[in-house]
């Protein structure tokens, strides 16, 4: 641990003056507001994961540069696989927050940052041994905007809520992305001008965030060597998005092929696509797995519901509100079934999208069932799901729930 005053010696042996000739020297890379250490990416343009990793290397090459060390290590990659390297690890002992270092060349807070704090080696070492960090230049507007869209797809909406509301004149800044009470929380690091330059201020609130990131894995690792109830509490992740399948594919045909009989007219199918959803549930099912020494935990059941109810289980998941819409014949939980014409019959018409029917393709870990009946509340430790032995399968954990498709559909009869 680095005590208050070794911090101290440390700040006062850092040159915290930012002289003319230091600006001339590395004008190149950091002075004015068209400089960046990290090439421009488009929004207009397409720009493929390798992009991605081009653009971080070649912002590491340019602090190397510039700055006395090469500062911390960074994450050469996208933004969703830092998060799933560091926050949803599948092996809990390895997970570590994950730190968003957001640079922004055209201040002098930056250098002073960079120099002073990020380029120390105890704040280095600190950060190398508890974290995960992940890069970004914000200096160009297009790059800016384009890091608050991956944070909006990969993160969610609360965390890039938290992101925006600071204004891009007090960067640089670390965030700390942590996976917590179920869903993925951002904490500020840098609060004001002067922690630019205060090793102190920042290694005690990185230290602080350790202990808050160590006592929550503590409790996730009770919850899992007490097996209560399959972690089977709500949690709610970021928004789905959805991505239209052409009729002329494979993918499209293999996915109408589950409705076979000429009553059913596909009009439209969505591959689901989330990242941290479907993490999240190849976790659980790694776990489930792991107990019944089997891979085949799992089943594709449909579900089928109103057009608006899709919308709110894409945007909040399966959540406690839309249990028992589908009634609680075989107890509390979320309802599926082996058989789309079973589920059809709560794909009620869309009047005003002219009779238009809505269905969910899902994986769903079924793990070891039981036979349920009305008056069940919740699926006992003894079991994942419970079932009416024919087509209907319920679930209480929505963590065991991964929708895949949407179908969009009418029943001609």
């Amino acid at each position: 641990m680095l005590h208050s005053q070794d911090a101290e010696e440390l700040s006062n042996g850092s040159d915290t003056e930012i002289s003319d000739s230091e600006f001339v020297e590395y004008e190149h890379v950091f002075a004015g507001p068209e400089k960046s250490l990290m090439p421009e990416l488009p929004l207009e343009k397409e720009v493929s994961e390798n992009d991605i990793r081009s653009a971080i290397e070649k912002f590491a090459q340019n602090f190397d540069e510039v700055y006395p060390t090469p500062g911390p290590a960074l994450y050469m990659g996208p933004l969703h696989e830092a998060m799933n390297d560091s926050l949803l690890d599948p092996d809990p002992s390895k997970r570590r927050p994950l730190l968003l270092y957001l640079h922004r060349n055209n201040t002098p807070s930056t250098h002073l940052f960079c120099k002073n704090v990020l380029c120390n080696g105890e704040i280095i070492n600190y950060i190398e041994s508890n974290y995960l960090v992940w890069a970004w230049d914000c200096t160009k507007d297009a790059n800016y905007q384009r890091f608050l869209l991956m944070l909006l797809k990969h993160a969610g909406p609360n965390v890039t809520a938290t992101v925006v509301t600071i204004p891009i004149d007090e960067y640089p800044q670390l965030i700390c992305l942590l996976y917590d009470q179920d869903q993925v929380n951002a904490i500020k690091v840098i609060y004001n001008p002067d922690d630019c330059t205060s090793v102190d201020e920042i290694y005690m609130r990185l230290l602080s965030i350790t202990e808050r990131f160590n006592s929550s894995m503590e409790i996730l690792n009770d919850k899992i060597q007490s097996f209560s109830i399959l972690s089977s509490c709500s949690w709610s992740p970021p928004t789905s998005q959805l991505h239209i399948l052409n009729q002329q594919t494979d993918e499209f045909r293999n996915v109408a092929s589950y409705f076979t009989n000429d009553h059913w007219q596909i009009i439209c199918i969505e591959r689901i696509e989330n990242e941290i959803w479907r993490t999240t549930y190849q976790n659980e099912k790694k776990t489930i797995d792991e107990r019944l020494h089997s891979t085949q935990a799992d089943w594709v059941l449909f579900h089928g519901c109103l057009r608006t109810a899709s919308q709110e289980i894409l945007q909040r998941g399966f959540h406690q509100k839309i249990v028992g819409i589908h009634g609680t014949d075989y107890g509390d939980g979320f309802y599926f079934s082996t058989n789309p014409m079973r589920s059809h019959k709560y794909a009620l018409p869309d009047l005003s999208r002219w009779g238009e029917r809505t269905m969910l393709i899902c994986h769903v870990i079924i793990g070891q069932t039981h036979h349920g009946h009305s008056t069940m509340k919740t699926n006992g430790i003894q079991y994942d799901s419970v079932t009416d032995g024919s087509e209907i399968y319920v679930v209480s954990s929505n963590r065991q729930i991964l929708p895949e498709y949407r179908v969009t559909y009418k029943y001609i009869s």
